[in-house]
């Protein structure tokens, strides 16, 4: 509708110029195609990026280059941002972040900027600075990407109550999300309770998600299970998925998993290690009022959320 009624405002303004004059038609003429060529244009690149991303992200960059010098929307920058970060070029992506998050965008934005950053903190190695950056998100702006990434961290630093407190959470707001059941998967893990582990990985590799963290912590569980032939099954399950620097798996690791079941060996660890093999993390309570009794928890109204791809998640 907006595209019909802008097209109808430009034939007019042309007609209305040529009526004018010759000269000044001419010049709306050029001024009409100037802005085509750096809006349209950049709109075309940004599709063609998209498009080209999955077969050949080199190529993707460099339309999105184009769209670039053009001028990208917001949006279409937050795009470009994220691609960047999930194949590792991560100082232009953050320079990207940070150049949307100092321009004046609305709240709910914001937020999700300083979330997808968070995530770049965490591939970066920055994960005290990442935790603290979403802890302090999640006060007022929580989606089913800020539950995983965040329980995700969780598990990264080894604190079991949090971990286990905050991915439950995580499950009961989104039960199908496949990050946040893999994040369950991992949690039992961590504790050895591989039936429970179980039942998450089975309802995850049945939604099929293109990431390989699905397939390779599930066939961990059953190989700690002793069903090697069924662990095997479910890693070839993913061995399309692309690894890209966003993974959390890499690839010696998925080849170190099928040695051990080739070789029927149960001793492997999980690449998080287990609760019980690392020293956990302790918080000193802030207010020794506390300081043998759980934490208080805050409960507040959670804002409705769209629902990000369940085959593109950031972890």
């Amino acid at each position: 509708m907006w595209t019909l009624l802008f097209f109808v405002a430009v034939v007019y303004l042309i007609y209305t110029a040529f009526r004018f004059h010759v000269a000044a038609g001419i010049g709306a003429i050029l001024a009409v195609l100037a802005y085509g060529y750096f809006k349209w244009y950049a709109d075309f690149c940004v599709s063609k990026a998209k498009a080209e991303y999955s077969k050949d992200p080199e190529k993707a960059f460099a339309w999105f280059e184009r769209a670039e010098k053009r001028g990208m929307n917001i949006g279409q920058m937050e795009a470009y941002a994220y691609y960047l970060m999930r194949e590792g070029y991560v100082e232009k992506s953050e320079a990207i972040y940070n150049k949307l998050l100092a321009q004046n965008v609305k709240p709910d934005l914001r937020c999700k900027l300083r979330a997808d950053l968070a995530v770049l903190m965490m591939k970066t190695g920055r994960i005290d600075e990442a935790i603290d950056e979403l802890e302090e998100i999640t006060l007022n702006y929580t989606n089913t990407t800020t539950y995983g990434t965040l329980g995700y961290l969780y598990l990264l630093k080894n604190n079991r109550r949090k971990a286990e407190e905050y991915n439950k959470e995580a499950y009961d707001y989104n039960s199908d999300d496949p990050v946040i059941l893999d994040n369950m998967i991992q949690l039992y893990i961590k504790m050895g309770r591989y039936e429970q582990a179980k039942t998450y990985g089975d309802k995850l590799v049945a939604k099929k998600p293109y990431f390989i963290e699905a397939y390779y912590d599930t066939a961990f569980v059953y190989l700690k299970l002793g069903d090697f032939e069924k662990a095997e099954e479910i890693l070839d399950m993913g061995k399309d998925c692309r690894i890209t620097f966003m993974s959390t798996v890499k690839e010696d690791e998925v080849e170190a998993l099928r040695k051990a079941l080739e070789a029927k060996d149960g001793t492997i660890s999980h690449k998080l290690g287990s609760f019980s093999s690392q020293p956990e993390e302790i918080e000193i309570p802030q207010d020794l009022e506390y300081a043998d009794e759980d934490e208080p928890i805050i409960e507040y109204e959670e804002p409705d959320e769209d629902e990000v791809d369940e085959n593109d998640p950031f972890i």
